[in-house]
């Protein structure tokens, strides 16, 4: 007698998260260190291009060529392009406010914007372009793939912190600036992470264009204020704090937001 096909229930797909998971997380820990090598000899500057950027996508290729049957229940559907075209402006609010914030830091503190110098001989214009291209390889990793998977098992706030917490100890350079500079990366990478893990909805590209956009805003924006001493101080402090106050008025938002249906309709 011929056996019946074999049918994956919701829960079967959702036990192979985390093998999911671990997969992408070590090739992108494995691509990392191929690529800074690559770097070393390349002749590329990693202020102008940080080749280890595109070691995420590296990690959500491998990743979804391995499990892509189960990825692709896990994925969210796509949205109204309209929701994305307003999550795109928030974003751009955002970052303009923190670099709005951290200019005024660096000014109160008599550190002046650096502005749009060339990086390395390389014109600014060109480290722009290179800028969205290097956050586009990142977030078709974290905010692509990463965080929606994460919320198919967590809530979204948690996937939110873990994408973030992944994504700042990836940073492992950061770690070896001091430790008042760490923390201050830390804060700011977390605060990015709600921005762009908030701010981001819908499909893996309508995603992965929202948060590549905004993640390459950021850059220049932390750019404008720092220029190439990104984890200095107190550059780095005052785009923590300005990182922070920005992610908390958008997490107020959305919770004045989520609450006032629910409040209207037990008024009524």
């Amino acid at each position: 007698m011929e056996a019946a096909p074999e049918t994956s229930t919701p829960q079967a797909v959702q036990a192979r998260l985390w093998p999911v998971v671990t997969l992408y997380i070590a090739v992108t820990l494995v691509a990392s260190a191929g690529l800074l090598a690559v770097q070393s000899v390349s002749g590329i500057d990693a202020a102008v291009l940080s080749l280890v950027q595109f070691a995420p996508a590296i990690g959500a290729l491998i990743t979804w060529l391995s499990f892509r049957k189960s990825i692709t229940r896990l994925l969210p559907a796509e949205i109204p392009w309209r929701r994305v075209r307003i999550d795109l402006l928030s974003i751009l609010v955002a970052c303009v406010a923190i670099w709005v914030l951290g200019d005024a830091g660096m000014a109160w503190s008599g550190h002046p914007m650096v502005g749009p110098a060339a990086v390395a001989a390389t014109p600014f214009a060109v480290f722009v372009v290179l800028q969205l291209i290097g956050a586009c390889g990142e977030e078709i990793g974290w905010r692509g793939l990463l965080q929606p998977l994460l919320e198919s098992r967590v809530r979204r706030l948690a996937a939110v912190a873990l994408t973030g917490a992944i994504w700042a100890l990836w940073h492992v350079q950061a770690f070896a600036a001091g430790f008042i500079s760490a923390i201050s990366f830390v804060v700011a990478a977390m605060s990015f992470s709600v921005l762009l893990g908030y701010l981001g909805n819908g499909s893996v590209r309508q995603r992965v264009l929202i948060a590549s956009i905004g993640h390459w805003l950021i850059n220049i924006a932390w750019y404008l204020v720092a220029g190439d001493n990104t984890l200095d101080r107190p550059q780095v402090v005052f785009v923590a704090i300005s990182a922070a106050l920005v992610a908390g008025g958008v997490m107020a938002v959305r919770a004045v937001r989520r609450d006032g249906p629910r409040r209207r309709r037990v008024a009524a």
